[in-house]
């Protein structure tokens, strides 16, 4: 009766043991498993947001980088054809849940690439009207968001994978350009915010911009290939009325006092990386 009574005892002892090593076994399984999810549910660095390039706002990431408080960098002797090209999203990334924002179809360029390294131009201002274009959107835009001066922008997302053909039509375009006379025209409300016309200089832009389009027209998205009127953007994503009815009656009455006049001088390539312009090139015009 001893003998079998120990028996049982080493049994029930035995089980025990089995049941603390299953138990070890899954505490370790979930706490590794807890700590690869909190690394797979990081964003990925260098996800593209086709919108944000278009608009000059940043990111909702929160990892996008900050570069100050202004984003358009300005390297020296710069090769955009030899720049590190940044991971981009993919659609992996999407499903994956590593993708917050899917770019929207417009902004995307006519390329077979998905999620491309795109380019933003603009065109390059004397001070005359940078910097008082700038002074209003900074008093107006809203902080967090603008990570851009106040600029004319040409195309929103041009490609990478044509940046050759990219290069040599603004070398040939800026090579036959002599500067000229721009001023700044009528403030206009946008649906959240405000925008300044171009007066003077208006339909020279408008030549500029059609001999670079019709080069281009294959690779363009939507957006870039739709109607195209150069203006400054001093005020968006503004869902106050109130708001934006004063800052527009600031922003006409300092207009209409004092036209802005200068130069277009150049058109400036910037490379658009996860919210940051930086430049790529200068072209100046010296025709």
């Amino acid at each position: 009766m001893t003998l079998i009574f120990k028996i049982y005892i080493n049994a029930i002892n035995t089980e025990k043991r089995i049941l603390v090593a299953k138990s070890t076994t899954l505490t370790t399984f979930f706490t590794a498993k807890r700590i690869a999810s909190s690394y797979g549910s990081c964003p990925i660095g260098g996800n593209m947001n086709y919108a944000a390039a278009a608009s000059g706002t940043v990111e909702s990431s929160p990892r996008v980088p900050h570069h100050g408080d202004v984003s358009m960098t300005k390297p020296a002797h710069t090769d955009a054809s030899r720049l590190e090209i940044p991971q981009q999203w993919s659609p992996e990334d999407t499903r994956s849940g590593r993708n917050e924002h899917v770019a929207r179809k417009e902004h995307r360029p006519n390329t077979e690439a998905e999620g491309e390294l795109v380019y933003v131009l603009t065109f390059q201002l004397t001070e005359s009207l940078a910097k008082p274009m700038n002074s209003m959107r900074e008093r107006h835009f809203p902080k967090q968001l603008n990570r851009t001066p106040a600029h004319l922008t040409l195309f929103h997302a041009l490609p990478h994978s044509q940046i050759a053909g990219i290069e040599g039509a603004l070398s040939r375009v800026s090579a036959d350009t002599k500067p000229f006379f721009i001023s700044s025209g009528k403030p206009f409300r946008m649906r959240l915010g405000i925008g300044i016309n171009v007066g003077k200089g208006f339909n020279r832009m408008k030549q500029v911009h059609g001999d670079l389009r019709s080069q281009w027209m294959p690779h363009l998205s939507e957006q870039d290939i739709g109607r195209w009127t150069p203006h400054w953007t001093i005020m968006n994503k503004v869902n106050e009325e109130k708001k934006v009815n004063e800052a527009f009656q600031a922003v006409e009455e300092k207009i209409v006092q004092n036209v802005l006049e200068g130069q277009a001088v150049g058109l400036d390539l910037w490379r658009y990386d996860r919210g940051a312009w930086i430049l790529a090139k200068e072209y100046k015009f010296t025709g």
